[in-house]
């Protein structure tokens, strides 16, 4: 009986290094997005003349 080799697994440091990876791009992403409304909802302010800059 021929035993199947093991899948070699990636070591811990890389998988922590592609996970916190992961996670700095969520985060830059979930940044730019905020930023992203933060303009839309100033800009509507602006037009509908609540605030004045």
């Amino acid at each position: 009986m021929k035993s199947e080799p093991k899948k070699k697994l990636p070591n811990k440091k890389t998988l922590r290094s592609a996970k916190f990876e992961a996670k700095e791009q969520f985060t830059k992403s979930a940044l730019e997005n905020l930023k992203n409304e933060k303009e839309r909802i100033v800009n509507l302010l602006k037009k509908s003349g609540e605030i004045d800059k």
